[in-house]
């Protein structure tokens, strides 16, 4: 960790990055990034590789999608391989002072510098960070960590949850953390278009054993009318299915490209096989992306995968 703050202390300007198709923890750790380190007085950019999705528009963060101008330092948050920083591996890559601050158990590394501990979230990591730091904590900083504390525990129910888990959730309400804005986003809110996409999906179910495969193609999104992004939400309401153990949700996101996400009970570790796709994550929500084929060619290499694995 000194390495890590040294590296962050004698930087003027910083630039923050995550991983593509970003979740609640990549996301809350960039926004924490920006607001605390602007706050020692540093300029920083936080680039995305597209804006903000409307769900997450309470992260009050400013991003780039194009970079512009030069760097002290870059850090990317939550990446646990550079092929998951998207548009801007390249560039990530080629500059001389990197730092990688990441919490998954399953990567591979990149950076010049690393900071990595396996811990429920890279929130979690960023609040054991600030505070070394000194960084006075704030109802803003408190609900981005808060945010990324509770996307990556599935709102305190999946096996990274901890008892420090749940005393920084405590720490960070206390701070003022809107927590009931933060839950209701990521856990109890849909926009309309994604009924229209779960009525597709109904037709595209599969049981295999205790394990369910959904498949949403273009065409398939053609059909709802709904942009591929709404997708990604769509795995929390199919691994609510009683007695399923495992679900899998393959989407072709760009033609020709499938992406799979992840989730399971505490039966099976879903990381190891999102890392056998080119993927990675937890043991109950891993994914992966830029899988070349169709979802029909996909689904067929996973359930042949996954006949060694549930039977």
């Amino acid at each position: 960790m000194k390495k890590t703050i040294s590296k962050i202390m004698t930087a003027k300007k910083i630039a923050v990055f995550c991983h593509s198709s970003p979740d609640a923890d990549a996301l809350g750790s960039v926004a924490s990034m920006k607001y605390a380190l602007e706050g020692m007085g540093k300029e920083v950019d936080v680039y995305l590789e597209e804006e903000l999705r409307k769900r997450y528009d309470f992260l009050r963060v400013e991003v780039k999608t194009a970079v512009e101008g030069e760097y002290d330092l870059l850090i990317s948050v939550d990446v646990a391989s550079s092929n998951l920083l998207g548009k801007f591996e390249e560039y990530f890559l080629s500059h001389k002072n990197t730092l990688a601050i990441d919490h998954h158990l399953l990567r591979t590394p990149f950076a010049g510098e690393e900071y990595v501990e396996t811990l429920s979230s890279t929130c979690e990591i960023l609040s054991l960070l600030f505070d070394k730091m000194k960084v006075s904590m704030t109802p803003e900083l408190a609900t981005y960590l808060y945010t990324g504390l509770a996307g990556d525990t599935g709102c305190f129910m999946h096996d990274n949850t901890t008892a420090r888990c749940h005393d920084l959730a405590s720490k960070f309400i206390k701070y003022g953390a809107d927590y009931r804005l933060v839950n209701r986003r990521l856990f109890k809110s849909n926009p309309k278009s994604r009924f229209d996409l779960i009525r597709v999906a109904l037709n595209n179910f599969e049981f295999v054993e205790d394990a369910l495969i959904v498949d949403i193609s273009q065409k398939d999104f053609k059909k709802a009318g709904v942009n591929p992004d709404e997708g990604i939400g769509l795995i929390g309401f199919i691994s609510t299915v009683e007695d399923v153990n495992l679900s899998a949700l393959i989407t072709e996101r760009k033609p020709g490209l499938i992406s799979i996400s992840f989730r399971s009970s505490e039966k099976y570790d879903v990381a190891e096989i999102a890392e056998k796709f080119g993927g990675g994550g937890h043991k109950q929500a891993a994914g992966c992306k830029d899988i070349e084929g169709t979802t029909k060619e996909v689904k067929a290499k996973l359930k042949r995968m996954l006949k060694n694995i549930l039977y």
